[in-house]
C-alpha cells in the first residue's frame, strides 16, 4: 500500500483537475498563475531532477503499483498525491494513451525581451516556428548540443504547451528559453556583442558547413512555411542553406536546426 497521504478523487469537478486542465489549454493562465502542467513520467522526472517540486501528482492506482512507488515515495511529504481512476486520469490527459502520472508544479516563466549579460557562445533564436512538434524537437536537440540560449518571437507556439512539452522529452528544462518581442533589436544587441549571425534560408549559395562556427554564433530558424521574416534576415552575417535532391524544396525547421547545430558542434570540437 501506498505509505505517503494521498487522497482519491472520482469526479471530474474536482478543483485541481480543473486547475490542470486549464493549465494546459491556456499560456495565459500558465504564466498568469506561474504554474506548468507536466504530463508522463518523463516529464515529471525531469522537472524534479531540474528541482521543481510538484504541488500535486495525479495517478493511477495501477501505475503506482507497476512503476511509481521507487520515486512516488520519495517525494517530499508537502506534495499532494492524488489517485484518479484510468477513466478520470485519460480524461484531463492530452494524449490518447497516457501514461498514468501528471503534476502541476511552479514555475517561473523567464519571458525577457533582450540577452542577459553572460557570455554567449551559441544562442537560437526562433521566427514563428509554429509547429509544437517542430519546436518541441528543436529544444531537444538544443539542448543536447549545449545551445546557451533559445529565443523565440512572437507568433511561435508556445514552448510551455502540452504537445511541445512531449516533444521536448524533458529538456525543456535544460536550456533557458525566452520570448523576444523585438527580434531585431535582439539580434543587434547580441551582434555589437561580438555574435556572428546566421540564417537558415531556402536559397543561398553558401552551404550550411562553409561557415566558421567556432566564433561565437546566433543561428536563425524561420517559420515552417515562410522562412525568416526580412527584418530579420537582413541582420544576418551568413544566409546557409541546405543541399536538396529535386523535387524536394525544402526541409522541416527541425530538421534544419539538428543539421546546422551538430555541424557547429563538429566544427567545436577538438
Amino acid at each position: 500500500m501506498i505509505q505517503l497521504a494521498y487522497i482519491y478523487v472520482s469526479s471530474s469537478q474536482n478543483s485541481l483537475l480543473k486547475e490542470y486542465k486549464r493549465l494546459q489549454n491556456s499560456s495565459q493562465h500558465r504564466r498568469k498563475k506561474g504554474r506548468i502542467a507536466l504530463e508522463g513520467p518523463n516529464l515529471v522526472r525531469a522537472a524534479l531532477s531540474k528541482g521543481l517540486v510538484p504541488q500535486v501528482v495525479f495517478y493511477t492506482q495501477d501505475y503506482y503499483e507497476s512503476d511509481g512507488k521507487e520515486w512516488l515515495n520519495d517525494l517530499p511529504t508537502k506534495v499532494k498525491q492524488v489517485i484518479l481512476t484510468p477513466a478520470l486520469f485519460s480524461s484531463i490527459a492530452s494524449t490518447e494513451t497516457p501514461q498514468a502520472v501528471a503534476a502541476i508544479s511552479a514555475y517561473d516563466y523567464k519571458d525577457k525581451d533582450q540577452a542577459e549579460d553572460w557570455a554567449e557562445k551559441l544562442v537560437l533564436v526562433l521566427d514563428r516556428v509554429r509547429d509544437p512538434g517542430n519546436m518541441g524537437t528543436i529544444i531537444r536537440t538544443a539542448a543536447a548540443v549545449g545551445v546557451d540560449i533559445i529565443f523565440y518571437t512572437s507568433g511561435s507556439a508556445d514552448p510551455y504547451n502540452p504537445k511541445v512539452l512531449r516533444a521536448t522529452a524533458g529538456s525543456i528544462f535544460s536550456v533557458p528559453i525566452k520570448l523576444t518581442v523585438k527580434p531585431l533589436t535582439l539580434l543587434r544587441r547580441l551582434k555589437h556583442k561580438g555574435l556572428q549571425v546566421v540564417a537558415s534560408a531556402v536559397c543561398s549559395d553558401c552551404s550550411y558547413w562553409s561557415v566558421d562556427y567556432r566564433a561565437p554564433t546566433v543561428l536563425l530558424i524561420g517559420n515552417e512555411t515562410d522562412g525568416i521574416t526580412e527584418e530579420l534576415s537582413s541582420e544576418a552575417d551568413f544566409r546557409v542553406s541546405i543541399p536538396l535532391a529535386e523535387p524536394v524544396e525544402s526541409l522541416n525547421a527541425a530538421v534544419a536546426a539538428a543539421l546546422i547545430l551538430y555541424e557547429v558542434i563538429r566544427q567545436r570540437r577538438p
